[in-house]
């Protein structure tokens, strides 16, 4: 039935804001694609004729999950995230990182809004593990971990 983990999609508003905020991450981008086509919003249940796609991945594995950012720009993106992360569906994409207080701070410098500050908490496994969300520039969240 199912293969591998493809992709996880965020639809931005302002794309070039967004390639900017997510190589600063980290990733790269793979491919960069404009899809103009009347019926581009009915295989994803929306009315959009027109998008533009961007794939970002970590690191250079072919195979590895890719992200994919969306601009929608005939009608345009619209809506907000989740106001809360205790909403059914997917409510953030976690990352894990080697130090996750260098992380933190370096996040914090440059003015990203965080959820809640860095927290150490005990994980699976007695293990100690970092954890810390913070907002992309369009109030996606997303999760920082470490010792996982």
């Amino acid at each position: 039935m199912l293969q591998r983990l493809f992709h996880v999609n965020i639809c931005v508003r302002d794309m070039e804001r967004s390639i900017r905020f997510y190589q600063d991450l980290g990733f790269n981008k793979v491919d960069d694609f404009t899809m103009d086509n009347p019926n581009v919003g009915e295989v994803l249940g929306v009315k959009a004729q027109k998008l533009r796609g961007v794939f970002m991945r970590l690191g250079t594995d072919a195979n590895a999950p890719v992200l994919d950012l969306v601009q929608f720009i005939d009608p345009p993106t619209q809506g907000q995230p989740y106001p809360t992360l205790n909403n059914v569906g997917i409510c953030r994409i976690a990352f894990t990182v080697d130090d996750i207080d260098k992380t933190y701070e370096e996040l914090k410098a440059r003015k990203v809004e965080f959820v809640a500050p860095l927290k150490k908490l005990d994980g699976p496994g007695g293990r100690k593990i970092g954890v810390v969300c913070f907002k992309d520039p369009d109030g996606t969240v997303l999760e920082l971990m470490s010792g996982m």
